[in-house]
């Protein structure tokens, strides 16, 4: 069939390999059209067998799934689903140098496969782009120090911990404002994700906690299986999901929706790379508070959602580029209040 999604698999064990292609080709729409057994031949086959879609083991020999991702993403752009048993912050790496997503492997193969099929078909659905360059950095902006605090509320999905080492690791140590920020992802991930993003941001980075102060310079992100909330105490409040017609949680809307009712027009919105439509609410919301709102573009988003709906309900004030938005924030902060 021409429409079938074709997958390579890179993975240095015949029975993993047998064992992913298995699962993939019980889906009729899925064609694995190759298999690897190390990152070199990865990169190789890729070039050679141009798949929809490759899944990406880390540990092999030769050379290893990190290297392969970079290789592909820098070369030959092709959506990468990483399939591994890695240590959680070795999977963050390779998420911020080009992979899309990420199957976590814990035991039994077959206990990953809705999860590895269902990522697999958002992944074809995906327009290639190459791996994005950490700039250099910015020049030192010099803040008037505002005499309320602003809030800089962060949404973000599929694609999102590069997008987000791309944009934190600009923000300057003395940014005068707070950070709270909802990325979508596996249970158990974040806070190797937070541990990653330590390397390259100025500002402390934490995994929110109840009851923590909201203040400058700091970037607060939503924790697993909690809504994430600023309050009227000027703390972050942590609750569980109550309204089951919320698919996310955390929520985009939740948080972003938090602070548009708490600092209103001291509040910037930003959504970025993502599938579906959580944050759009948000958005609205921060807007209607007189808050300013500003969406990623669709040439430097993995996936033009979240940020597309926005932008089609006009609710976004700005739409530029990754490496822009940061500089767009700054630009906002001296707008609110």
């Amino acid at each position: 069939m021409a429409d079938r999604i074709r997958v390579l698999i890179v993975d240095d064990s015949a029975l993993v390999r047998d064992a992913l292609k298995s699962i993939l080709e019980s889906d009729g729409s899925i064609e694995v059209v190759g298999t690897a057994k190390n990152g070199l031949e990865g990169v190789e086959k890729a070039l050679e067998l141009k798949p929809s879609v490759i899944t990406m083991d880390l540990k092999m020999p030769m050379m290893d799934g990190l290297e392969a991702v970079a290789r592909i993403m820098e070369e030959n752009p092709i959506p990468i689903v990483v399939v591994s048993s890695m240590d959680m912050k070795i999977i963050i790496q390779a998420l911020t140098i080009g992979a899309m997503d990420f199957v976590p492997v814990a035991g039994d193969m077959n206990a990953i496969a809705a999860d590895l099929i269902s990522k697999v078909k958002i992944a074809s659905k995906v327009k290639p782009i190459r791996r994005f360059k950490i700039h250099p950095p910015l020049p030192v902006r010099s803040f008037k120090r505002p005499e309320r605090l602003k809030v800089i509320a962060i949404g973000v999905s599929t694609g999102g911990p590069q997008a987000l080492q791309a944009l934190l690791s600009h923000v300057p140590a003395d940014f005068p404002g707070a950070i709270l920020a909802v990325q979508h992802m596996s249970k158990g991930f974040i806070e190797g994700l937070v541990e990653w993003l330590k390397y390259t941001t100025k500002c402390e980075i934490k995994v929110a906690s109840d009851g923590d102060r909201i203040k400058g310079s700091t970037i607060y992100m939503a924790p697993d299986d909690y809504h994430m909330e600023a309050g009227e105490d000027g703390k972050i409040s942590l609750t569980q999901n109550a309204d089951s017609a919320i698919t996310h949680v955390p929520s985009i809307d939740v948080m972003m929706s938090s602070v548009a009712g708490i600092y209103g027009p001291d509040a910037v919105g930003v959504i970025m790379t993502g599938m579906g439509r959580d944050g759009v609410e948000g958005m609205k919301a921060i807007k209607k508070a007189g808050g300013q709102t500003i969406a990623q573009d669709e040439k430097t988003s993995i996936i033009f959602g979240m940020n597309r709906v926005a932008i089609e309900c006009k609710c976004v004030d700005r739409i530029v580029p990754l490496e822009k938005i940061v500089d767009e924030i700054f630009d906002a902060m001296a707008k609110t209040g």
